[in-house]
């Protein structure tokens, strides 16, 4: 069930993505971006297919108190008394009024029916972050903060994986640079700071978080962040250079290569999301994190915390990681495929971890 979990919760990060690119690219002039054609059956399956994908935690739940309250008592209670299942309910009922406007409006472009789809959105999203860990912690810092994370990668997600992918050509490209590079640029300060709400109503201290699979999945969405800030800054600078010199470049294929990248990033925060967070008396032995385990099986207790020796092993690491980045580098100016430059950037973030977990001794 927690693979179920995990992929649905990846695949409702992607709806939210694109219904928020969608409708939002909509409402920019034609001028300002390039030709786009984005399916209204894209729309209504997105659409559609989001409150099933935010009912697999429900049915989670429900299931784990089945055996105990038989399954339709179970559910019953679950939809009317947990958080999660009351925010479901009305994930459902907004996803119900969003299909309703999808299939009624007879054309896409109208920007009433782009504002309406949008709203209808942000407010889906806010019901998903009702029913997160942090709100739980916290109701209103936790649910805030949790909107504001989800919102705003949304928005960055959902832009480059339909300019990516639905684009018909590269048409207006500076003219698309010029405003979203600033709005890449905002989602990434308000991701930043409300993912920095999100770590203090949620764990004890960051780097001792690590020491479970929790904090496993921070540092690793984190370090992905690296890689995404470079292709953030050759997309929004590099390739307005080439443009400006070869009208004829071709500048899709590093969108594309941006969303890869934040899409990875979904899915670990789906994978580590259903992990307990570390907040209050956590650690015990049993808690540590299998894939810490892997650089440290000594004893480790709650007594215990995180110190830094650089070692050889650290910088051959740190070496490796360099070599990596140059190779990304070298991938752009060569225009290598996507999946080669994909793959360096993988293996760039698993040489920065590597660097760090041989660097760490637990004291």
């Amino acid at each position: 069930m927690d693979i179920l979990v995990i992929i649905s919760q990846t695949l409702l990060y992607l709806c939210f993505s694109v219904l928020v690119g969608s409708f939002f690219l909509l409402l920019v002039p034609n001028e300002y971006r390039p030709d786009i054609k984005i399916s209204k059956r894209l729309l209504l399956i997105s659409a559609i297919t989001l409150p099933v994908f935010a009912f697999i935690p429900v049915l989670d739940i429900t299931l784990y108190i089945a055996p105990r309250l038989g399954l339709f008592e179970s559910l019953k209670i679950v939809l009317t008394t947990y958080s999660v299942g009351t925010a479901w309910d009305f994930t459902l009922l907004g996803s119900g009024v969003l299909i309703l406007l999808i299939v009624s409006v007879k054309t896409t472009e109208k920007s009433n029916f782009a504002i309406l789809g949008a709203l209808l959105t942000f407010g889906l999203i806010l019901t998903v972050a009702w029913s997160s860990h942090a709100s739980v912690i916290d109701p209103i810092i936790g649910t805030i903060s949790d909107f504001l994370h989800i919102a705003a990668v949304s928005i960055w997600v959902g832009i480059l994986l339909v300019i990516g992918w639905c684009s018909l050509n590269h048409k207006n490209w500076l003219e698309y640079l010029s405003w979203f590079s600033s709005v890449a640029i905002g989602c990434l300060v308000v991701t930043a700071l409300s993912g920095m709400f999100l770590m203090d109503v949620m764990v004890d201290g960051y780097i001792d978080s690590w020491l479970v699979s929790y904090g496993q999945g921070l540092l690793i969405k984190h370090l992905f962040l690296l890689p995404l800030v470079f292709y953030a800054l050759v997309n929004g600078f590099i390739v307005k250079f080439m443009i400006s010199k070869n009208a004829t470049f071709n500048p899709i294929p590093w969108i594309r290569v941006e969303g890869f990248i934040l899409f990875v990033i979904f899915m670990i925060t789906a994978i580590f999301s259903q992990q307990s967070p570390p907040h209050g008396n956590y650690l015990t032995s049993d808690a540590v994190s299998p894939l810490f385990r892997l650089f440290h099986d000594g004893i480790i207790d709650s007594g215990s915390t995180i110190g830094f020796v650089v070692n050889l092993n650290t910088v051959c690491f740190f070496f490796l990681s360099i070599l990596f980045m140059g190779l990304i580098v070298l991938s752009f100016f060569k225009k290598a495929s996507i999946i080669i430059s994909f793959l360096f950037s993988c293996l760039f973030v698993m040489s920065i971890y590597l660097m760090i977990m041989m660097t760490i001794v637990i004291r």
